[in-house]
């Protein structure tokens, strides 16, 4: 599993970001089974080890020759991983007596690539693939060869049933392949080096992309009297190139090895506070909340932040970064932002648009044609914005037109003021045109209308970026159209249409290929074109649909991906963003209350952004007040949320008040011996019991274990849930024998209902190791909390703060027990960064 919050860990084996693997593999592999493919395994189990996934659908289109760019996409990486089932697979277009991947396995032969195949075992009785899938009538025999050559060639292969066990054998290749790697070059830098870490999603570099060096040397240059300058701020109108920028710096850090290199979205204060959460997981540091893991991060960085990079990218409001801004150290910060004001927060940078050569030279990179006078007429008319010069770049190249074809194209497109002006400055007509132009270009031909429709889906969702299966998911189910849902399509297609659209300049693929992201003005453009054609709201409630069912399908699994789940919620907030405008009373708006409750709940859950949880509910409450009415089931539950966010917030008096009025209201509504109401009565206990008034707290939730017994039954996991909340406060109060009596059959029970590793169960299993010590039982004590431990890394990974915690708790054990060489080992030691 990848460590909490999406966090990657490269292993680093001598300064560089970890391996650059060769992923080969058929399209049934990737579509199945459909709870988690047997690439997706693959691809979280390659992470996971440090490394970047490489494949030929993470590429842009190209007229290069087939066969050609297959090797040279081999050729570029390290390590090649050949995932082997029963299907041969498409034959490479200008070579086709070979599948491609048979041609990507000779030539990471060729080149003398490590080479790791793993073959799906033919005998095993399920494999989780429909028999029409795993039967190639056309190519089987072909398939059958290959599989016997691959295992003629004296290579290890090992063979696999199921995605949990091909992802813990590629992770345990791979690591094994990194112990036996030859010394010397870069693979061997004298011994330990440090791991390099990284959060958040890095865009790749795009097509023809100007480095631009003098701007990039200014990110390195000293301060002030020769000091280091922590923080740089590029700002410049949008389209202007700001973020590619900075993803070229963070990138370079990342080849020269260093620390620690991570990337915020920072457009919001849910997007600056999550990126922080992610940080703060990678670099071990514990915090109760996101607010205070970003204040953890900045001590970090002004402590020990050598060859460290934190990018707060698309920034909006100075307010929101200023509190986790390093003030000063050798760490290095790099913000963009379309807003001037932010310059006032370090060293200010300008980006400006291409100079005339840098526009020359962009259009002469990308399009195969000299520099002209009509390139340069071409580039004034697009105001040298790279953007703009990029989309019509794509155009021209792939329909072999001269600068002046398209400029009289761009001249003649009708364009009524699609792009109202923004705070960074007017565009061009022509920006906007350009877009347009480019997007029809896509729109033609076999994929056409698949193109349309992922563009239109990730104009809606966030622009810090869309993962790559949320798009398969939505294509699957039938992607919004201007006449109805599209057909549906397979992820291989989905690929094809994503590189496509890359190779147009239209979206960027994250540096590891699992999202992809989109420029906020052609969003824009995007966007406006929608509502000048009314399908602008089809679009929205396509969108809400599907990300109602990923929610749904998220209600008793949140915990086991908490990435996922928190990338869910910022898909939310972005589209509830978009569709904010329209007034309550559509059905469509009905849906978005209930995708806004959805984002809180799981924020709720996931319990380290109380902040963002608060943003959301108050207005949540505010609007299904309104819509629902101030005592329908959603909006109390929404206000519990938001009670329990003020309550982890330490707005204790507050948090109080509300759940007092809560259930006050579901006793009115729905009477004392409701469910839903003895709920109420037990947030309102623990609640008390948080602010001390333990004997209070004890009361209630004595009296709300016996209704649930009386309503429920005994062994009903709410009434076991009860039993271990009472059990606590008995603890609280030092009554830690009567604690134990009811920790222990609580704990056998929920352990049956939730499984061993649901975060209740950790949380309640540390209690009684706890109330063990406590008592003198101290050997049970130290097995409890090795399991614990143990849960915890498997589930968060060990660099999570619970982890860190836990262990904390082992720790103590051990001394207590005399244990002390165990204890010390475990104890926190100063480590990169």
């Amino acid at each position: 599993m990848l460590a909490a919050e999406g966090v990657r860990r490269l292993a680093d084996s001598g300064g560089n970001a970890g391996w650059r693997v060769f992923v080969s593999h058929t399209s049934e592999l990737r579509d199945f089974p459909a709870s988690g493919s047997y690439v997706a395994a693959v691809e979280q189990a390659i992470s996971a080890a440090g490394h970047v996934i490489v494949e030929m659908a993470g590429f842009p289109a190209s007229d290069q020759p087939a066969a050609d760019l297959c090797r040279q996409r081999v050729q570029g990486c390290d390590v090649y991983v050949g995932l082997l089932g029963t299907r041969y697979g498409s034959p490479v277009r200008d070579k086709p007596e070979v599948s491609y991947v048979e041609l990507e396995f000779d030539t990471s032969t060729e080149v003398g690539l490590d080479r790791l195949m793993f073959l799906l075992d033919t005998e095993a009785a399920d494999v989780k693939i429909p028999l029409s899938s795993l039967i190639d009538l056309e190519y089987g025999t072909r398939q059958e060869a290959f599989r016997r050559r691959v295992q003629a060639s004296g290579l290890v292969t090992k063979t696999f049933t199921d995605p949990a066990t091909l992802g813990q054998l590629v992770e345990r290749s791979l690591r094994e392949l990194a112990g036996t790697r030859r010394p010397g070059g870069i693979w061997d830098r004298g011994g330990q080096v440090p791991a390099v870490i990284v959060a958040g999603e890095i865009p790749q570099e795009p097509l023809g992309f100007q480095p631009r060096a003098d701007l990039l040397a200014a990110l390195d240059e000293p301060g002030p009297e020769s000091r280091v300058q922590v923080v740089h701020a590029l700002t410049g109108m949008r389209g202007v190139g700001k973020t590619h920028l900075a993803a070229a710096y963070a990138r370079a850090k990342l080849a020269e090895g260093w620390r620690l290199v991570a990337w915020v979205n920072a457009e919001d204060e849910g997007g600056v506070l999550a990126g922080l959460a992610e940080v703060a997981a990678a670099l071990g540091l514990d915090a109760e909340d996101a607010r205070a893991g970003g204040r953890a991060v900045r001590h970090r960085l002004e402590s020990d932040g050598e060859r460290c990079l934190l990018v707060f990218d698309n920034a909006t409001d100075p307010g929101l970064l200023r509190p986790f801004l390093p003030a000063a150290g050798a760490a290095r910060v790099v913000i963009t932002s379309n807003r001037q004001s932010m310059a006032y927060l370090g060293s200010g940078l300008p980006v400006d648009v291409f100079t005339e050569q840098e526009a020359l030279t962009f259009l002469a990179a990308l399009t195969g044609q000299a520099d002209t006078v009509d390139a340069q007429v071409l580039a004034e008319e697009l105001g040298r914005l790279p953007l703009a010069l990029a989309q019509a770049a794509a155009v021209i190249a792939s329909q072999h037109l001269s600068h002046a074809t398209y400029l009289d194209r761009l001249r003649r497109l009708p364009l009524a003021d699609l792009l109202v002006a923004e705070e960074a400055g007017q565009y061009l007509r022509g920006v906007a045109a350009a877009v347009l132009l480019s997007l029809d270009n896509v729109r033609t031909g076999e994929e056409g209308e698949a193109c349309g429709g992922v563009m239109d889906l990730l104009s809606v969702l966030s622009a810090a970026g869309v993962r790559r299966s949320l798009i398969h998911t939505a294509a699957r189910g039938g992607l919004a159209g201007p006449d109805g849902p599209l057909p549906r399509l397979a992820p291989e297609l989905v690929d094809r249409v994503l590189a496509r659209l890359a190779g147009g300049s239209l979206l960027t693929f994250s540096v590891d290929g699992s999202a992809v992201s989109v420029h906020r003005l052609v969003m824009r453009v995007i966007r406006e074109s929608l509502t000048v054609s009314n399908s602008l709201t089809l679009v929205c409630e396509a969108t809400a649909r599907l990300l109602d069912k990923l929610a749904t399908s998220l209600t008793e699994s949140w915990h086991e991906d908490r990435a996922t789940t928190r990338d869910l919620v910022e898909q939310i907030m972005a589209l509830d963003e978009v569709s904010a405008r329209r007034p309550l009373g559509s059905d469509f708006d009905r849906r978005m209350i209930r995708l806004r409750w959805w984002a809180g709940a799981f924020l709720s859950l996931l319990g380290d952004s109380p902040a963002q949880v608060i943003m959301i509910g108050e207005r949540l409450v505010a609007d299904q007040e309104r819509f629902l009415g101030p005592d329908h089931p959603d909006t109390l539950s929404s206000r519990n949320n938001l009670a329990a966010a003020y309550r982890d917030a330490g707005r204790m008096e507050e948090a109080i008040t509300m759940l007092e009025q809560v259930l006050a209201t579901r006793e009115r509504v729905l009477g004392p011996r409701h469910p839903a109401t003895v709920f109420s009565q037990s947030n309102v206990a623990l609640a008390y019991r948080d602010a001390g008034r333990i004997e209070k707290a004890i009361t209630m939730l004595e009296q709300v274990l016996g209704a649930y017994k009386r309503v429920l039954g005994p062994d009903h996991p709410d009434t076991l849930t009860s039993r271990g909340n009472l059990a606590r406060a008995y603890r609280d109060a030092g009554r830690t024998d009567e604690a134990i009596t009811l920790y222990e059959p609580a704990l056998a029970g929920l352990e049956q209902a939730l499984g061993p590793d649901h975060p209740d169960i950790l949380l309640m299993r540390t209690d009684l190791a706890l109330s063990y010590r406590d008592v003198g039982r101290t050997e049970e004590a130290i097995t409890m909390l090795e399991q614990v431990l143990g849960a915890y890394k498997r589930v968060l990974g060990p660099d999570h703060p619970d982890t860190l915690t836990s262990r904390g708790n082992l720790a103590r054990a051990y001394r207590d027990a005399g244990r002390t060489d165990e204890g010390k080992k475990l104890e926190p030691k100063p480590s990169d960064p």
